[in-house]
């Protein structure tokens, strides 16, 4: 499950990171541009729908199976199992996680209030794929620490 999270988190900063850097500089250069973007980021949305929904699934699941595990600790002994900071760093994981699916809905979601975002995606693609990478960090800085 784990490694599911992983590729699901990597594939979906992945993705994002293309679109900014290779895709969006060549649309751009097209006439059409902004009908070429709305097309690729209609047809991106499957991608980052499926990764949205494995990387909530695989990330519950994982979040289940650490705590399982920090609760048989602290039985063992409590001193030793202090998880303060690890809970720390998690929540603020959690928060940028949910910031980076406000940014991805915002950019796929094909509803018209979306439209401002989806006409303009390069600073919110760029804001996007900071706070993935972000997340990889503390993830890892977190895999560390458990």
């Amino acid at each position: 499950m784990q490694w599911i999270h992983v590729g699901s988190v990597v594939l979906m900063v992945g993705g994002f990171f293309f679109f900014r850097v290779v895709f969006l500089p060549i649309a751009n250069r097209y006439p059409e541009s902004e009908s070429l973007i709305a097309s690729a980021l209609r047809r991106f949305s499957g991608i980052v729908w499926t990764t949205l929904l494995t990387v909530l699934i695989s990330g519950l699941y994982n979040f289940i199976t650490f705590f399982r595990g920090a609760r048989a600790d602290a039985t063992i002994d409590p001193v030793v199992s202090d998880y303060s900071l690890y809970i720390f760093v998690l929540g603020i994981k959690l928060f940028i996680v949910f910031l980076i699916f406000t940014l991805a809905i915002a950019l796929t979601f094909p509803y018209p209030v979306f439209g401002v975002y989806q006409k303009k995606p390069a600073p919110w693609l760029n804001l996007t794929v900071i706070l993935g990478l972000i997340v990889i960090f503390l993830s890892a800085y977190l895999r560390r620490l458990g």
